[in-house]
């Protein structure tokens, strides 16, 4: 089969650049489309060629390794079978009642293999759905073009007839046609919940935003109106793209809008409401809504985030022996911050993405598992290399935020390695240590000050990597324009180096116990910048009832594929280096109007609680609440765009849960010499709180060390006869035994 079979049929044909030694003749080193876009920049107007034209055109190679296949008057089934499309066929199948291979005259093997493949039909009705969310993997193109049969793909193989030619292409069956009627509107969702939105309403909205933005807001746009429309509103973004001064080609607008498809990670419509009101559009327009927001303050389980966090929380869940949610969201949290941190900044506030998170879990409860499942999440984006396991010393400190910008501790026992630091008065090289970690925290997003000889260090090897990066330039070894890049990034550090290490971006995560952690947590280490701004994880329940696992706990491919998608959606360059680093000016991260209002309130409502904990002076504590929040929810927003209500909310209600336990910790170690009976009653409440089915005496008791079990018994007591706690029989879970439990009132 070649272009004349198709051109014999009535279809309109036109030259693809060529495949030289599986890479594209366009000239694009890193083309996405090797082999299979056009030649011309006008190719959507394809005449029917004359022969001399043709031969003329075949003189110019324009048909050596393939063709494209004009979409008009067609509809084309596209599977892909790598994104699941060919399980989608077959339940298209069962949808309509019919073998649609069968049904059609004319079906291709595309060249990729693995059941991918192109099934022709005849259509010249009105448009349809390119997309529908029920079929993942296959695209269902009335417009735009194919690659034809006998086309030679990147893999190697050609794209071969399964059966028929393309004069037997039949007519579409109307069972098909009545499921990929486009709706008159598409289910979107927003801050105001669930809404119906139109094409047009879609147009008014992009007119309040000028397509001469800058190029993140375009692409967003675009992202948003594909997720909308299911694919179909890339005419929407095209039209509104013509009236700026710097829009590309069709082509690049419908490559742009290809690669959208395959996004992991998909803008919603309520971002392009946001970019909207940025530039002036006050007049809501009246959209058809079935869910809504009701204003009320909203039901959080912090132990479900949103988005893409939130899914990272299910894998380690659903693969984990012994179930530690709350440790599941640290890991999930601070990964992402990690992954994206380099890249992105709040733009309200001006918050980096780095955190301390501390893990509080019993012994032999599987915190080993949420480690391992944090480093897979920094593995898969190719983050491995910056993580570090220990802390050995103050100059190491530096050499590893040196040595890449961003150094990740993952640290094991952290409470003991803190009790170390703590008491380092006899370790001299232990001294410093919290120091510079706060130093270096507090400055992702300026520079670091270090001593002169660190200076003089980092120029020599700075300019070593300059002059290596200057041969393989000289010698004609950069193919790709990687090792230039380096060069400039290098040439920057150097100017810069007089300033210190810049924009270092330490983060870390701890794993420790209850009993080692709780026992550091008095009022000098609560108070300090250092536990006050870390969040702490605490899993009270030491004995966790063990949880098959459902899933593998090797990070799933399309899991990972969102992390290298959030990664690699930056500017960073690990080719020439491996060195992570970022320098380039970071996306900002937008604010709803109704999240920045909440976040208003919420700074209001950490300086309260602030004012309510100076009687025991431990205001320091949630003076860093907000901080905290609203570094949390920027993390949150950052797979989406845009930081809304919910991520607001969620953010929250961690982190006053959060100020509300260590404020709790802090004042019953303080309170334990002082006013043992105090002690002894915050302790109470911090345990039965923590557990929504209630404590039995016994594991009151053990929890409450070093209290004595007489002390402790008789603050139960009276804490039972002032009603503040209240205790019942039941029968044991397993052993059928009755109880007595113990509850919070």
């Amino acid at each position: 089969m070649n272009q004349y079979g198709y051109i014999d049929a009535g279809f309109r044909v036109f030259g693809l650049h060529k495949l030289i030694a599986g890479e594209c003749s366009c000239g694009d080193k890193e083309c996405k489309a090797a082999g299979k876009h056009p030649i011309a920049s006008n190719w959507q107007h394809t005449p029917e060629w004359s022969d001399e034209q043709l031969e003329t055109m075949e003189e110019l190679d324009h048909f050596k390794t393939g063709f494209g296949v004009l979409v008009d008057g067609y509809l084309i089934i596209d599977v892909d079978a790598r994104n699941g499309g060919v399980e989608s066929f077959s339940q298209l199948c069962k949808d309509t009642g019919l073998d649609l291979l069968g049904e059609s005259g004319f079906a291709v093997e595309t060249g990729s293999g693995g059941g991918s493949m192109h099934i022709y039909f005849k259509h010249s009705g009105k448009p349809l759905m390119q997309h529908h969310e029920k079929y993942k993997g296959i695209d269902f193109k009335s417009s735009g073009y194919i690659v034809g049969a006998g086309s030679l793909h990147k893999s190697g193989l050609e794209y071969e007839e399964l059966h028929g030619d393309p004069s037997d292409v039949d007519e579409a069956p109307q069972a098909l046609l009545d499921i990929l009627k486009k709706p008159d509107s598409y289910r979107a969702h927003t801050q105001l919940g669930a809404i119906d939105v139109t094409a047009l309403q879609a147009v008014e909205i992009l007119s309040h935003i000028s397509p001469d933005c800058d190029y993140d807001t375009w692409i967003r746009c675009g992202m948003a109106l594909h997720h909308t429309f299911n694919g179909d509103g890339i005419a929407i973004w095209d039209d509104w793209s013509r009236k700026g001064a710097s829009y590309p080609d069709f082509e690049k607008i419908q490559r742009h809008w290809h690669s959208f498809g395959k996004c992991q990670t998909p803008v919603q419509f309520g971002t392009l409401i946001h970019y909207a009101e940025q530039n002036g559009y006050s007049q809501p327009i009246t959209f058809e809504c079935q869910e809504f927001a009701t204003g009320s303050t909203p039901i959080v389980d912090i132990k479900r985030p949103p988005g893409l966090v939130g899914e990272i929380c299910d894998w380690i869940n659903a693969s984990s022996r012994y179930k530690l949610e709350s440790l599941s969201v640290a890991a999930a949290i601070t990964a992402i911050g990690n992954i994206a941190g380099l890249k992105y900044i709040d733009a309200r506030d001006g918050m980096t993405a780095n955190l301390l998170t501390f893990c509080v879990a019993g012994s032999s409860t599987g915190k080993e598992h949420i480690q391992q499942c944090f480093s897979s999440c920094l593995r898969a984006a190719g983050l491995i290399d910056a993580m570090h396991g220990a802390i050995k010393s103050e100059q190491e400190i530096i050499r590893n935020i040196t040595r890449h910008q961003a150094a990740f501790y993952s640290i094991d026992e952290l409470g003991i390695v803190l009790r170390k630091i703590i008491h380092s008065r006899n370790a001299s090289y232990l001294e410093g240590v919290i120091g510079i970690i706060m130093s270096a925290y507090s400055k992702a997003d300026a520079f670091l000050p270090v001593g002169g000889d660190v200076k003089e260090a980092l120029k020599v090897e700075l300019k070593n990597e300059a002059a290596a990066c200057e041969k393989k330039i000289s010698e004609n070894e950069d193919k790709t324009g990687a090792v230039k890049k380096r060069l400039e990034q290098v040439m920057h550090a150097l100017d810069n180096i007089s300033n210190g290490i810049e924009k270092p971006f330490l983060s870390m995560i701890g794993y420790t116990t209850p009993v080692t952690f709780n026992a550091i947590m008095d009022y000098e280490n609560a108070t300090n910048g250092f536990l006050a701004r870390a969040t702490i994880f605490e899993e009270p329940e030491t004995n966790p009832k063990p949880n098959k696992p459902k899933a593998s706990k090797s990070i799933p491919d399309k899991l990972a594929a969102k992390l290298q998608q959030l990664y690699s959606a930056g500017e960073y360059d690990i080719l020439a280096s491996k060195r992570i680093e970022f320098y380039g000016n970071q996306t900002p991260i937008e604010t709803t109007s109704e999240a920045g209002a909440r976040l208003d309130e919420i700074l209001l409502d950490f300086w309260e609680m602030a004012e309510d904990a100076k009687d025991t002076g431990l205001e320091s504590i949630p003076r860093r609440g907000y901080e905290l929040c609203a570094k949390i929810s920027f993390i949150l927003a950052i797979p989406e765009g845009l930081r809304t209500l919910e991520h607001v909310e969620w953010a929250y209600a961690l982190i006053k849960d959060d100020i509300t336990r260590k404020i709790r910790l802090a004042a019953s170690n303080i309170n334990t010499e002082e006013s043992p009976v105090d002690s002894i009653v915050v302790k109470i409440q911090g345990i039965l709180e923590a557990s929504d089915e209630g404590e039995t005496q016994g594991v009151i008791i053990n929890r409450c060390r070093p209290h004595k079990k007489e002390a402790v018994l008789k603050v139960l007591l009276a804490l039972e006869e002032k009603g503040m706690v209240q205790k019942k029989t039941e029968k044991h879970k397993y052993r059928k035994i009755d109880i007595v439990k113990y509850k919070a009132l």
